[in-house]
């Protein structure tokens, strides 16, 4: 099946007489009257559950569905893009070892490697991707790059094609967060990625109604993401897998229109008062062949400017929305706006921030999928007072 084909079968095989809405199961274990049975499912010899903390009926839906949509071998749902992260990075690295990230990556990664991972001996290097002799010696003896397709909140693109073959040379595996492109606008396991992850909470699920993460790759690899998952009680609930699995079934209806509305909405808002700079993915000129070559089909609903006047300016913008609002998430069909520097990098210093071109007038938006001209009539207003 083709992409869209896809998004609305993908995880369930409908057979005679079965419900068209997928059932959920809201257990926490299955019951056996057998010791050989319970043992054959509990080895995986025969397919079923034992305990929904090491998979379920909801979850194992999800799994079988995004592993179509990223054209994976597997994949692993977990209770949330950070455990996605965690339990990536503990399948690849599970002993201290030098870790390579995007010195301009998600803040919440950017802390779990310098928080939590670095204290137990893992070497972070934080490096520009755009720099190729950076990225050379970064990898020098890593066993992972982590990257974003396109980054959060500067909407930057990562040219994963270039970034792969460095890795494959340095014989590290490139782990890519695509939450903001989704499936049905890159795919990075296509471009040379070992892994790709997503926070389900985002455009997967699209309706800000859950969170989750989840984990795609080769076989191997994402069965000790699984076993990671289950020690660390990182595992998704029932409720949460069947929501995303709704939301799944319309990403390709949403993502074109998400795209159109950040990229006119974006585009309007380069000469409105206040505003310094616009990032958008298709408006950064340095960036636009590799942005074309990844993301043709469109570069999602995210983008961020940087607002003159700095917090005090951000305040007023805030208030003075009438439609859009306020929100730390992203990728529902509202149009939010976020405060980075309270949000997505409220772990990093100030000095962090500006290193990592995140200002105190920095807001990220996120394009729902509204009627565009609302949308710039909202913003035009708001920043009119300023």
């Amino acid at each position: 099946m083709r992409a869209d084909s896809r998004a609305v079968h993908a995880g369930r095989e409908l057979g005679p007489r079965d419900p068209q809405a997928p059932t959920l199961v809201p257990t926490s274990a299955w019951v056996f009257t057998d010791l050989d049975d319970y043992d054959s499912v509990a080895s995986a010899a025969t397919p079923g559950h034992v305990y929904a903390r090491e998979s379920s009926t909801n979850v194992s839906m999800l799994e079988v569905a995004m592993a179509a949509l990223e054209g994976a071998e597997s994949s692993a749902a977990t209770a949330s893009g950070m455990a996605a992260v965690l339990t990536s990075i503990l399948a690849l690295a599970p002993r201290p070892a030098p870790l390579v990230v995007d010195r301009r990556a998600y803040g919440g990664s950017l802390a779990l490697l310098r928080r939590d991972l670095a204290p137990l001996g893992y070497v972070i290097r934080e490096v520009d991707l755009n720099d190729a002799r950076a990225l050379e010696v970064g990898l020098d003896g890593a066993a992972l790059l982590l990257a974003e397709t396109i980054s959060n909140p500067l909407c930057r693109v990562c040219d994963l094609d270039r970034v792969a073959l460095a890795c494959r040379r340095a014989g590290a595996a490139l782990v890519v967060d695509g939450t903001f492109a989704t499936p049905i606008l890159n795919r990075p396991l296509e471009h040379g990625a070992t892994l790709v992850l997503h926070s389900a909470t985002k455009y997967l699920g699209g309706h800000s109604d859950l969170v989750a993460g989840v984990v795609c790759g080769p076989e191997a690899i994402i069965e000790e993401v699984r076993a990671r998952r289950s020690r660390l009680g990182a595992s998704l609930g029932a409720f949460e897998a069947w929501l995303a699995l709704r939301g799944l079934r319309t990403l390709h209806l949403r993502m074109p229109r998400h795209s159109s509305n950040g990229l006119r909405l974006a585009r309007a808002m380069k000469p409105f008062p206040g505003v310094e700079r616009v990032h958008h993915p298709a408006l950064d000129v340095e960036a636009g062949a590799v942005c074309q070559r990844l993301l043709p089909a469109g570069s999602g609903g995210m983008f961020a400017f940087d607002l003159d006047g700095g917090r005090p300016a951000v305040q007023r913008l805030v208030s003075g929305l009438g439609l859009v609002r306020f929100a730390a998430s992203l990728g529902g069909v509202e149009t939010t706006i976020s405060y980075p520097a309270l949000t997505s990098h409220r772990s990093l210093s100030a000095e962090e921030r500006r290193a990592a071109g995140v200002g105190e007038g920095t807001v990220r938006v996120s394009t729902g999928l509204e009627d565009p001209q609302d949308l710039i009539d909202d913003f035009q207003q708001a920043l009119g007072t300023q």
